[in-house]
């Protein structure tokens, strides 16, 4: 049957039919791959700001994040925008423990912004490559704690050692963690350190330019620079930045130090706080504010019952805030 003859015999409505027919069949052999050329998977840089002193609050948001960013097909790469002195060593080793479950599964490229020292620094450590400014401030490695001290035993039937302290074990506890800190940034980076271990335990802090000479960082660069880097590395073409936030409501502390120790000041009421000394820190003394003296009472010392904060009608006080702090001597460098 001839061409023309194929025409003539289709009614209109039966050509209506046929161009239909034709579209369905080209719709369905295009849009998939129109489909995947708009919707590619793995074309996101997460961007994951750590930033304030490291604490319990801030390494549940960290680690938190980081899983869902494991989970997520479309994220191909990280980048750790870091900003901290330093903090508790519990939640300085669960995120660094969180960082480096991502980078086995993802390029992970740590971008310091003015400071990454102490736990900080044990946090981002797994990352494939730690970007600084010339002048950010990485180092610190080492831990801060104030002498350990003998208490006496409980007396009583059991448990004589619960609450009792021992010097020698107090050394020996503060050394094991240090050691782990030291332990494990060697075993990150001791290929890329310009020192024996015994110079890295020193704790010193580097400015940028000299950190990325003595093997402490990678790349002078900024965090456009980093999250560029870290595309490159998952072989992204064209890709979006998803930057999140962490710690910012969880009611992180601000860190106050005294002649003999650390301590976190949790904020309640104008004028008073909650503190919680911090007997272990991986953390940067000189980036911590100096105070004279930190004194610990209860309110009832003040006269505070629980009609007010001054004996007189108001709001009612919590037994959460049963103790309070204040401050003496201003803040000194």
């Amino acid at each position: 049957m001839s061409t023309n003859k194929l025409s003539t015999a289709i009614t209109p409505r039966r050509q209506v039919a046929v161009v239909v027919l034709a579209a369905a069949l080209l719709g369905a052999t295009v849009a998939p791959s129109v489909y995947a050329a708009t919707n590619e998977t793995s074309d996101t840089v997460a961007v994951v700001e750590v930033e304030g002193p490291v604490n319990s609050a801030l390494a549940d948001d960290v680690e938190s994040e980081l899983a869902a960013i494991r989970g997520n097909d479309s994220v191909g790469a990280v980048v750790l925008k870091i900003d901290t002195p330093g903090g508790a060593p519990v939640a300085s080793e669960r995120m660094y423990k969180a960082v480096q479950r991502t980078s086995q599964q993802m390029p992970v490229i740590a971008s310091v912004q003015a400071m990454s020292a102490s736990g900080g620094y044990y946090a981002m450590a797994p990352a494939d490559d730690i970007y600084v400014l010339p002048t950010s401030q990485v180092g610190s490695i080492g831990l801060n704690a104030p002498a350990p001290q003998t208490t006496p035993p409980v007396s009583g039937p059991s448990g004589p050692d619960k609450a009792g302290g021992n010097e020698i074990q107090g050394w020996a506890e503060q050394q094991t963690l240090a050691d782990t800190f030291i332990d494990a940034m060697m075993a990150e980076r001791g290929d890329e350190f310009q020192m024996p271990r015994e110079q890295v335990a020193q704790a010193d802090v580097y400015l940028g330019t000299e950190a990325v000479q003595n093997g402490f960082a990678d790349e002078i660069g900024s965090l456009n620079e980093a999250v560029h880097e870290a595309a490159t590395r998952a072989d992204l073409g064209d890709y979006r930045v998803d930057t999140r936030e962490t710690g910012l409501d969880t009611g992180l502390p601000i860190l106050l130090r005294t002649d003999s120790q650390v301590v976190a000041v949790y904020a309640n009421d104008p004028g008073y706080a909650d503190v919680e000394p911090m007997p272990s820190t991986y953390i940067h003394l000189e980036a911590i504010p100096h105070v004279d003296t930190v004194e610990r009472f209860a309110r009832s010392d003040l006269g505070v019952d629980e009609a007010g904060t001054d004996g007189s009608a108001g709001t009612t006080t919590s037994a959460a805030n049963d103790t309070a702090a204040s401050l003496s001597g201003g803040v000194s460098a």
